[in-house]
């Protein structure tokens, strides 16, 4: 097998680094000595707290007002549905004595239209069996000469 040559590198020496200078500025109407970083947390926590409880306080008021707009809407179907039923009570008998009524009512019909019929089938068949009758007497006083 043959070996494989590792090549050598060295880093070049850096003695010295490059000095940087910058330029000195000076913010002017700005004080911090008086930066009190204590009371700018107990703000932020105060605030943080406060925000808090308007995000649960709006929650709340959400789930009332949903919970509310739902009970308005469920007491409106039932209105809307005691409505209907009335009105097609309206449209019918109300009471098993309107049914019963209205029952004797086309029975009493019937039977006056039953009865019509009857007279009406008498008065035919009465008719029939005397125009019969005088037919069968008038063909027996024809033939009955003639034999």
């Amino acid at each position: 097998m043959m070996r494989m040559a590792t090549p050598s590198f060295k880093f070049p020496k850096i003695d010295k680094f490059p000095t940087v200078s910058l330029p000195s500025f000076e913010i002017p109407g700005i004080d911090l000595t008086k930066l009190d970083m204590k009371k700018n947390i107990e703000t932020a926590r105060d605030n943080t707290k406060r925000a808090v409880e308007m995000a649960t306080n709006l929650t709340k008021d959400v789930a009332y007002v949903t919970v509310g707009s739902g009970v308005l809407a469920f007491q409106q179907v039932q209105v809307r549905r005691r409505e209907v039923a009335a009105a097609i009570q309206s449209r019918i008998p109300s009471s098993f004595g309107d049914v019963t009524a209205a029952g004797a009512a086309v029975s009493a019909r019937a039977t006056a239209l039953a009865q019509t019929a009857k007279e009406t089938v008498e008065k035919i068949a009465e008719h029939a069996t005397k125009t019969a009758s005088e037919t069968i007497v008038s063909v027996r006083s024809k033939v009955a000469p003639s034999a």
